[in-house]
């Protein structure tokens, strides 16, 4: 099968421009100054670069001599291009389209079949050869694998979609299936010669690059090259049993979902671990290097505290009939993964936290209540923005709005280096009836997939769908997925943090943490300029308090998943749906019992950092902003040893009251 991303012209010349720039910023590189591995590296670039642009040159002459045998290829690109950039849907002049490509398949299988007769061609008739039946049998399943999940796109979610395009759409599927059939079983076995075919030129005109973007697209190679580099590199790697740079974890975590486990290491190991840091010349490593002493340090303690530990047999957990499955944890296992993920509180002052900052929310969203001339009822003010939901078939085009808009303030306003690549390839997807029942909100990552109800789900689902991801919900949420949030921490995180060594630590109070700090910072800042978008800026963070208060309370056995989802409908403001599949995501999902507590825990360790840093005047916000980021996905006291200026001793306690004392 031929991908489509192959038979699309603006592809190959966007990737030549970029290509082409890369190749233009190392022209600048003087390699006589650099080390002979660094000189390997650059150029093996080089020469990955002109291997990249030959091969794009190779799929211009593809679709130069495939076009006859599938012209249509090039409308169907479009149309599914225009998907990827979420155009707004016009489902009346698509089906239109659609119709009119189905027929010229039509039309073409009718001149191939002609083609297969004996004696002379008959006008209008083709024949080809087996290899270029065979090719285009491929590009044929492609288009139509990828018209298929241009289809799944919209069909159900947008109610005039699905009444124009179920027809035009099953026409083009059979087309395509039926095309691709004649050429692959009966045309290629046929053995004939290119014969009414119009001649493909020995030397196909290659296919320019676009205009050079208004931002380059290559970083800044010399700020790259001039940051300090990590020596202890290879140790770390050592202690997480992998090759310089590679996956595997040092030790056990409190829980991403879908987090590989850790290598199964006895005392034995963390001790001589131990022993075997205490012979290194702390005083002489570099900053990094004693970070990363002191995180493998903390690792090897918490391992065999861990190994000691003997958790209680059949910890009780409140039940009642809600159905919602899952276990507690209990106080002492909390203990123990607070102690991992760098926690110096325990649940019971976590739970006053989170009731302090639920509070703190409440004062706010009266402010914001007044604005919409309802006094400080805040219910009225949430039932008034939950109103504000778009009609069924426009979430998409409201969600890339956001989404544009989230990542343009940032550049506008100077908040942090956002890469123009990043920003330009971001996508999105719909998230299926099925997944909506434990992810009732749009998630982020690689794409943007959002919830949104389709016409299978009841009536009362769909109601509470639509209001429970209305704008201005979801303008507070948009960055929070994408850029600043999710999609580009790992952006950035595949990019620009070769220079020091993975500590392999996966932590949601970095993954979950990063974003929630936006959420608040945008805040502060005046990014939501109207009551809804502030309302709805507010109720994720009331939301996120809440999560402390109900997940905690669950797995130290105090409430019962029913009072969590009771807790979430009459305080927080949740749909009930909504409300019972963030419950049901919580305790049976495949998350840690800290994963719903870390988001904004962790957002609250950032802002502690950002106070020492920033608004003492050692940084400035941008810069502040990018050497977080620089630093990788990592526990946030770790990042604060590495940008702070305080002195580093082999003895340093790592405890960090980030909120102060909690009485």
């Amino acid at each position: 099968m031929i991908a489509l991303p192959s038979l699309s012209r603006n592809r190959i010349a966007r990737l030549k421009r970029l290509d082409r720039d890369w190749q233009l910023a190392l022209t600048r590189i003087d390699a006589a100054r650099l080390s002979p591995a660094a000189q390997t590296d650059l150029a093996q670039l080089k020469t990955t670069l002109a291997t990249n642009l030959a091969a794009l040159d190779a799929d211009a002459k593809v679709i130069a001599t495939l076009t006859p045998v599938v012209p249509f290829a090039a409308e169907l690109v479009e149309i599914y291009e225009a998907r990827v950039r979420v155009d707004n849907m016009d489902a009346q002049a698509t089906a239109g389209r659609i119709t009119t490509v189905h027929k010229d398949i039509a039309a073409m299988r009718t001149k191939v079949e002609a083609g297969l007769t004996t004696g002379p061609l008959a006008a209008g008739a083709l024949r080809m050869t087996p290899d270029l039946a065979r090719q285009s049998a491929a590009a044929t399943d492609g288009l139509r694998t990828a018209m298929a999940e241009w289809f799944s796109f919209y069909n159900e979610y947008d109610p005039l979609f699905t009444w124009w395009m179920n027809l035009p759409h099953a026409h083009l599927n059979r087309e395509l299936e039926a095309y691709a059939t004649l050429l692959r079983d009966t045309v290629a076995p046929a053995n004939q010669q290119n014969a009414g075919l119009t001649p493909v030129s020995a030397a196909i005109a290659p296919i320019a690059p676009i205009v050079p973007p208004l931002r380059p697209s290559v970083p800044d190679l010399q700020k790259l090259m001039a940051l300090p580099q990590d020596e202890t590199i290879d140790i770390v790697a050592a202690f997480r049993g992998t090759g310089a740079g590679g996956g595997g974890r040092g030790g056990g975590r409190a829980g991403a979902p879908g987090a590989a486990p850790a290598p199964v290491r006895d005392v034995g190991f963390h001790q001589a671990w131990l022993d075997a840091l205490k012979t290194l010349d702390f005083d002489r490593l570099s900053r990094n290097g004693q970070v990363n002493y002191l995180a493998i340090t903390r690792m090897c303690e918490q391992q065999i505290a861990r190994a000691n530990f003997v958790a209680p047999a059949d910890i009780p957990r409140k039940t009642d009939n809600s159905g919602i499955t899952g276990p507690a944890r209990g106080r002492d296992g909390l203990m123990l993964d607070l102690a991992d993920e760098m926690i110096p509180y325990s649940p019971e002052e976590l739970i006053e936290l989170g009731n302090r900052e639920f509070a703190w929310t409440v004062k706010e969203m009266e402010k914001a209540a007044a604005e919409l001339g309802v006094g400080s009822d805040w219910m009225k003010a949430l039932e008034h923005t939950k109103n504000t939901a778009v009609p069924p078939g426009r979430q998409p085009e409201m969600i890339r709005d956001l989404v544009y808009h989230a990542a343009d303030y940032l550049i506008i306003n100077d908040l942090i280096t956002v890469s123009p690549v990043n920003r330009e390839a971001l996508r999105m997807g719909m998230m299926s009836p099925e997944r909506q029942l434990v992810n009732p909100f749009f998630l982020g990552g690689s794409q943007i997939t959002v919830s949104y109800p389709t016409s299978t789900m009841e009536y009362d689902q769909r109601i509470q769908s639509m209001r429970g991801n209305n704008p201005g919900f979801s303008n507070a949420t948009a960055g929070h997925e994408l850029i600043p949030g999710h999609n580009y921490t790992g952006y950035m995180g595949q990019r620009l943090t070769g220079h020091r060594a993975n500590l392999g630590i996966s932590t949601p109070f970095y993954g979950e943490g990063w974003p929630l700090y936006w959420e608040t910072l945008l805040y502060e800042i005046g990014f939501h300029d109207t009551p809804e978008k502030k309302v709805g800026a507010l109720f994720w963070r009331m939301h996120r308090a809440a999560r402390i208060v109900f997940s905690l309370n669950f797995h130290m056995g105090r409430w019962s998943p029913q009072e969590a989802v009771d807790f979430l409908v009459n305080e927080v403001g949740h749909e009930r749906e909504n409300a019972t599949a963030e419950v049901r995501r919580s305790f049976q999902g495949n998350y840690g019992p800290l994963y719903q507590a870390a988001y904004l825990l962790g957002g609250l360790q950032l802002r502690g950092l950002k106070a020492e840093l920033v608004d003492s005047g050692q940084m400035t916000l941008k810069e502040f902003h990018d050497a977080v980021v620089l630093q990788g996905s990592m526990p946030f006291p770790y990042t604060r040893l590495a940008l702070s200026k305080m002195p580093l001793t082999r003895d340093l306690s790592l405890d960090w009251k980030f909120y102060g004392e909690i009485k």
